[in-house]
């Protein structure tokens, strides 16, 4: 039998990573399935580019309409660079921040309070965030003249600080309570249980601004204009960077605080100025485009479990991971029926249910948290 080409065999060796030890083929394993995130997240990007109600456009096409409109800072496009760099892009790069945002954020919950069912929904924010949304888009609520009526952020402003109140509200139910996982959990429940039963009521009686309000509620990235995409990416990179570069003390954490103590971490710190971040993070992602659930909870799960649990890795690939995710439910929700755009949100559950309930039962035994 003829000996194999020795460059061939080189390729082969690198891509299986058998002259390794166990712990090097482990390392070379995560690094080829990040970079197979990253291939996904540009992938769907160029799709997002491409495809949408009004016809397909080639991806040579799409790029370089995107980069001439770009050198024309938007002044005098042609049709296709206008579907390009007015609608096609800024809802692919919106997506892409949510959707890296919400799945830091969600594995920051995860990581300081131990527990893997812990999100942006569980902590109360998203409900924070939804019910201050209702009362500014179905009552006007301007807290009491803070806010101009007529800023068009106003539902942006409304729905982080109700993200934040909720947050704090977890916080200072959580530390009467002992500070506990247990407690994290219950304390997000109760308070969301809360802003829920508002929200609801709110709805009732919202008369002709109910659908307003509902469409919010589902998210959607339909509206989104360069100025809000901006204002997602610019918040939600910052943020997710800053978390990244604690990702070595996230798994201190991990191993528990008395280790992390001795290891010299101030614990209590730390971990209010994670979640702190998170929840600012989770609240910015939901401001300008509404609540969007499961990506949060579902993504960090993925990475664990593609990864193991050194958070130098989950987090990179959760936003390579969350970004195409989200792209993809946002163009779902274009495409599925023509002429009618589904919620974001709809999408992300119908996606996410099944998804985690996979990752639950074939691969729960060997989840290691």
């Amino acid at each position: 039998m003829r000996d194999e080409n020795p460059v061939l065999k080189k390729i082969r060796s690198a891509l299986d990573g058998k002259s390794e030890t166990h712990i090097g083929r482990k390392k070379h394993r995560s690094k080829c399935m990040l970079l197979i995130g990253v291939v996904l997240l540009l992938l769907m990007f160029t799709l997002a580019l491409c495809v949408g109600p009004n016809g397909f456009i080639n991806p040579v096409e799409a790029y370089s309409s995107l980069f001439s409109a770009i050198g024309k800072s938007g002044e005098g496009m042609t049709s296709t660079e206008v579907t390009v760099y007015s609608s096609r892009a800024p809802r692919a790069v919106a997506a892409i921040a949510v959707g890296l945002g919400l799945s830091v954020a969600g594995a920051a919950y995860q990581a300081v309070i131990r527990n893997p069912l812990v999100d942006p929904y569980i902590m109360g924010v998203s409900s924070g965030a939804g019910t201050f949304a209702v009362a500014t888009i179905a009552y006007g609520f301007t807290f009491f003249g803070l806010i101009s009526a007529h800023s068009p952020y106003l539902t942006a402003i409304a729905s982080i600080i109700g993200g934040l109140l909720a947050f704090f509200a977890t916080m200072l139910l959580a530390q009467r309570a002992g500070s506990t996982t247990n407690a994290y959990v219950l304390s997000g429940v109760v308070v969301g249980l809360v802003f829920g039963a508002a929200q609801t009521i709110m709805i009732i009686f919202a008369g002709n601004a109910v659908s307003n309000a509902m469409l919010w509620l589902f998210g959607s990235f339909a509206q989104i204009s360069r100025t809000e995409t901006i204002c997602i990416l610019v918040p939600s990179v910052i943020l997710s960077i800053l978390i990244m570069t604690r990702s070595k003390e996230l798994n201190l954490i991990l191993l528990g605080e008395g280790q992390a103590r001795q290891m010299g971490l101030n614990v209590k710190r730390f971990n209010a100025l994670m979640l702190i971040f998170a929840s600012v993070l989770a609240s910015f992602c939901v401001a300008f485009v509404g609540i969007i659930g499961f990506v949060g909870l579902v993504i960090p799960h993925l990475c664990r479990m593609l990864f193991g649990g050194d958070h130098r890795i989950i987090l990179p690939a959760s936003i390579a991971f969350g970004g195409a995710i989200m792209i993809g439910a946002d163009l779902l929700a274009r495409m599925i029926m023509p002429g009618l755009e589904l919620p974001v949100g709809a999408i992300t559950t119908l996606i996410g249910v099944p998804v985690f309930a996979y990752l639950l039962f074939m691969r729960g035994k060997i989840y290691n948290g």
